[in-house]
């Protein structure tokens, strides 16, 4: 029975062999096709334009739609003084004059009552908000010169972050939005690499000649390594998709309302004696929050760039292993035949398996620990040392590191 069985098995082994090119050819060319389209729809997100796949209000057709940068505002720099102006002077001039005015009022009330101590509280906060005053031209002064720098520094750049974008806050959005898409992209991989491991991880095999001397096995407990490596890792890849697009959030929040709320308010409470040290807080937390954040970014783009020459180019390893291992063109039963024939497709495949596995969690990781942890927490930490040392030549100690905890 044995000797008809064996070349029975071998041929329906040899047959569907012949049909593997076909099977593993489609899903890699589905695959490909997949990670092209992401690529594409990555590229226009980076670029904070209209996606490629236009969509009716509320709709959505592809992951970057969900999150597709909202309106931030004017430029900070423009060739249109009067643009400049509108945006930068004219929210802080309103606070201001409602200063002056106010302590114009007091002033009078002081004349008008005869009142020394009124007088003098009104000539104390004069001179305390023309140094405010004083303070945010400062502000304006080193934005402009920071965008500055950086347009002369990118003048003519091909670099896909810094083309097209006039100021430093803009190429770091740019940067924050590249990184989304750069992570979503390992994130479809790992979800395509762990689709083709499951195939094999959830196939029962069976192995006999008849149905009372058969017995049945599958392959779970070999790959449950991996399969528990793969989950994690894109749990907390996910985790960090998100933290990059709270960053997108962030400087957008920041270039949007520093001079037309922060600065404002910031004017105002340094008016108030009792809340003067909040203002004094307030302005040398946007001075960094305005010019070094951004910057920040940049330093970590040109890390990144760096850095990343040394990750495999993980798209073609997972095309290479769907296309190579044939073992998604066979049926679970021949695939047992495979085992006990001795034959090389198992060995292939748990290598290449191995293989793939390690280079994806090797990029996973550099996103989830280097770019979503180590990074942002130098980022952060260097913008709130400065913005307290700023702070600290005006008199004014503020712990802004308690922020840390928060975070």
């Amino acid at each position: 029975m044995m000797k008809k069985l064996v070349p029975l098995l071998a041929l329906l082994f040899i047959v569907s062999l012949s049909f593997a090119d076909d099977d593993s050819g489609a899903l890699d060319t589905w695959s490909n096709e997949t990670m092209d389209f992401i690529s594409h729809e990555g590229e226009t997100f980076r670029d904070a334009s209209i996606s490629a796949a236009h969509t009716p209000v509320g709709a959505v057709s592809t992951v970057f739609d969900a999150f597709s940068p909202g309106y931030c505002g004017e430029e900070w720099v423009s060739d249109d003084p009067g643009s400049i102006f509108s945006l930068w002077f004219v929210p802080a001039a309103l606070m201001a004059m409602i200063v002056f005015f106010g302590i114009g009022g007091i002033y009078m009330m002081g004349q008008l009552f005869a009142s020394p101590n009124l007088v003098a509280i009104a000539k104390e906060e004069t001179w305390q908000s023309a140094t405010t005053i004083i303070r945010v031209v400062f502000i304006a002064a080193i934005i402009f010169t920071g965008n500055f720098w950086y347009s002369l520094s990118t003048s003519g750049a091909t670099d896909p972050v810094y083309k097209g974008k006039d100021c430093m806050i803009d190429a770091a959005m740019a940067f924050s939005r590249q990184m989304v898409a750069d992570m979503i992209s390992t994130y479809g991989l790992l979800l395509i690499y762990n689709t083709a491991i499951h195939t094999v991880y959830s196939s029962t095999m069976w192995v006999g000649v008849s149905f009372r001397a058969m017995y049945n096995f599958n392959l779970g407990p070999v790959l449950k390594p991996i399969i528990d490596i793969v989950g994690t890792s894109l749990q907390y890849l996910s985790l960090a998709i998100s933290e990059w697009m709270i960053h997108i959030v962030v400087l957008c929040f920041i270039k949007r309302w520093t001079w037309g709320l922060f600065i404002p308010l910031a004017i105002f409470l340094r008016a108030i004696p009792f809340t003067r040290n909040a203002g004094e807080a307030l302005l040398s937390l946007v001075l960094a929050l305005a010019v070094i954040y951004p910057l920040m970014f940049l330093v970590t783009y040109e890390a990144h760039k760096l850095v990343s020459l040394n990750l495999t180019n993980a798209h073609s390893t997972v095309s290479a292993f769907i296309t190579n291992s044939g073992i998604f063109s066979i049926a679970a039963a021949l695939v047992a035949v495979a085992l006990f024939a001795a034959g090389v497709l198992f060995p292939f495949f748990l290598g290449g398996a191995v293989t793939v596995a390690f280079e994806l969690v090797r990029s996973s990781v550099y996103y989830i620990v280097i770019m979503s942890m180590l990074i942002p927490f130098l980022n952060i930490f260097i913008t709130l040392t400065l913005a307290r040392e700023w702070a600290k030549i005006f008199n004014v100690t503020v712990n802004y590191l308690s922020f840390m905890k928060i975070i």
